[in-house]
């Protein structure tokens, strides 16, 4: 009989001794928290691998249409701190076996999973790369907040600084977070969000995720208007582990004769780093061949802003 058995476990449960189970937004318990209203048809097969020391290892992950993954996301593994390195080597090959197991049962023919890039080979990468799975590398823009507000300007492409200037004379913001948890402005920004969409608006659990957010403390808005009182910008920032995403920027594309996005954001920027903040990632930076041209559009606005790179693998392990 096996020292390691598998136990079902919500995937917004609290970190409990695990640091990298809540290290970034997008890998952590907003996630949890959030996706489960934009893809409501995967099913969660979340779970934590008990040893012979406690809960060793846990998984955030969830049965798609095509794909054991975390709704569209890779799948989280994390371990528990201080955990004796035969027991992490052993519980993780147990969650590999169980996510594999699971895609097999549903009818499924991989695993996807996120890791550190790193120089050194960790745990889970060595398991990974010996069951035959193919890693690729993920980059998003990333500041390190830890440097002066100086060093961070002085990161920002060229032409960006006279943008925030003019935006910074010409934008009036207006902020709700926990201290000022306007429901009438937050409510601005889903039919905002919807208008510059085409339409498309999210549904109310989506934005209640976000409301949640923001008046517990994890999370801001940020609303962005012209002198005659027109809303022309607005973004969302939520937080975990010390890591800040831009998690939603939108800019009203009847005024992009105007700079609409460089004062808000770096302000944002700017706001994350006096709140204690470590790192504000502004998201993934496609590799060509992978993305529309909007997409690259954005991608090339964000590393305007630092030359600050991250790397992560994802890993698709057939079964």
């Amino acid at each position: 009989m096996s020292k390691y058995r598998v136990e079902p476990i919500d995937p917004a449960a609290e970190g409990e001794g695990f640091p990298q189970w809540d290290a970034h937004p997008l890998r952590g318990r907003f996630a949890a928290r959030l996706y489960p209203t934009v893809t409501p048809t995967h099913r969660d097969i979340s779970f934590q691998v008990v040893g012979p020391a406690g809960p060793v290892i846990r998984a955030r992950a969830a049965t798609g249409p095509d794909q054991v993954s975390f709704r569209g996301l890779p799948a989280v593994l994390a371990r528990k701190a201080e955990a004796e390195p035969r027991h992490v080597k052993d519980g993780l090959a147990t969650a590999l076996d169980h996510l594999a197991e699971s895609a097999r049962s549903a009818g499924l023919a991989r695993v996807v999973i996120g890791g550190p890039a790193e120089e050194a080979c960790n745990p889970l990468a060595a398991l990974l790369v010996d069951r035959g799975a193919e890693g690729i590398v993920l980059a998003s823009a990333m500041i390190d907040l830890a440097r002066p507000a100086e060093a961070l300007r002085a990161d920002i492409r060229d032409s960006y600084r006279s943008l925030i200037n003019w935006g910074s004379r010409n934008l009036s913001l207006t902020f709700v977070n926990a201290a000022n948890p306007d429901r009438a402005a937050f409510d601005l920004f889903p039919d905002f969000h919807a208008r510059i969409a085409g339409g498309k608006r999210r549904g109310d659990d989506y934005w209640q995720v976000y409301w949640t957010e923001i008046t517990q403390g994890r999370g801001e808005l940020s609303l962005g208007f012209l002198e005659d009182g027109t809303l022309a910008a607005g973004s969302i920032v939520v937080w975990a582990g010390g890591a800040a995403y831009y998690a939603s920027g939108v800019y009203d594309r009847d005024q992009f004769d105007k700079p609409l996005g460089h004062w808000p954001l770096w302000n944002t920027i700017l706001r994350a780093k006096e709140a204690g903040l470590a790192r504000f990632d502004l998201g993934e930076i496609p590799a060509k061949g992978h993305a529309d041209d909007k997409e690259i559009s954005i991608a090339f606005f964000k590393r305007g802003f630092t030359s600050g790179r991250s790397l992560r693998l994802k890993w698709t392990l057939a079964v």
